[in-house]
């Protein structure tokens, strides 16, 4: 019997073993599973993700703040990590704190059943936020503090990018806190459950589809169009034929992120906006892929700027 090892098997053997030793330092951020204590006493279960290489020094903080549940969405933490990697402290966090055993799985999630079971949730938190929400803001404030107070963050660079109904809240909270230097508003509704002041917001950098099939693009228009006529610093992307999602989702069956150019294309406008108001140095070796840069979604007839549009170059 040949008890010989292939060299062909012994090499593959090889490769395995040292991308397993160098994995958490070749793309992958460090991810941590959090608890933030809550005003109540309560616990608010999140992600943090902070870059692969180590922090150096305190690096600005990004809270993303999404629908019931979705802080499991594996999507979204996908884009959290990429976010992790431009050197940002980043929390991804539910402010419902709703409870996690009934919201569905990071595979059911966007279909039958699990679409259902989510879409119930969202309309049991929307009850709640119609009587009030000050409870939904106390979980954005603890979150906010979580950074503030972590060693590794700089806390006059916080920012609060809200996904879906938390991008409404995130206006509402920017009005009351001096610390959010920026606000990243991702196809957010309606502010009649959480008004806000125009006068108070920081910078603030729109993205929404025009075929959003769950808040209209209107809600978008205005937000930009106050935005506009009060003089405050904003960016708006309205994207022809994008539905809701549209800068993260991908089919986790069948996709990845870089199969979809307009994720590249829209986060490399995030990364700008952050760069410019928090008066960062751009980092030059990141940059747009060439996938991203050859498709242009933005629609020019919906898109306002104070000053120059940003550039994505190579």
């Amino acid at each position: 019997m040949d008890l010989r090892v292939p060299a062909r098997f012994l090499s593959v053997l090889f490769v395995v073993v040292i991308t397993a030793i160098l994995w958490p330092t070749i793309g992958l951020s460090q991810t941590f599973r959090i608890g933030i204590p809550l005003k109540d006493g309560k616990v608010l279960p999140a992600f943090l993700f902070l870059p692969s290489y180590g922090v150096k020094g305190r690096i600005p903080g990004i809270i993303c703040g999404v629908g019931v549940g979705s802080q499991h969405i594996l999507q979204y933490q996908d884009h959290c990590r990429h976010l992790a990697e431009r050197n940002f402290a980043v929390i991804l966090m539910d402010p419902s704190n709703y409870p996690e055993n009934l919201v569905p799985d990071a595979y059911s999630w966007d279909r039958g059943a699990g679409y259902l079971k989510g879409s119930i949730n969202q309309g049991v938190v929307a009850a709640r936020l119609a009587v009030s929400h000050e409870w939904y803001l106390n979980s954005i404030k603890a979150a906010v503090d979580y950074l503030c107070y972590s060693p590794f963050t700089d806390p006059t660079r916080i920012v609060i990018s809200g996904f879906s109904q938390p991008a409404n809240a995130a206006l509402t909270y920017a009005c009351r806190d001096p610390r959010i230097k920026a606000i990243v508003w991702n196809y957010g509704g309606s502010p009649w459950v959480m008004p806000y002041d125009v006068l108070k917001l920081p910078p603030v950098l729109i993205f929404h589809g025009e075929d959003d099939d769950v808040y209209e693009v209107k809600y978008a228009k205005k937000l930009a169009a106050e935005l506009h006529t009060n003089a405050k610093y904003y960016e708006a992307y309205i994207y022809p034929g994008q539905k809701h999602m549209f800068n993260v989702y991908y089919d986790l069956r069948t996709e990845n992120r870089y199969m979809r150019p307009i994720i590249q294309e829209s986060f490399e406008r995030l990364i700008s906006f952050l760069y410019r108001v928090l008066e960062l140095r751009p980092d030059k070796k990141k940059h747009a892929p060439n996938y991203a840069v050859q498709q242009h979604f933005l629609n020019p007839n919906f898109a306002y700027y104070p000053f120059e549009a940003p550039k994505i170059t190579h």
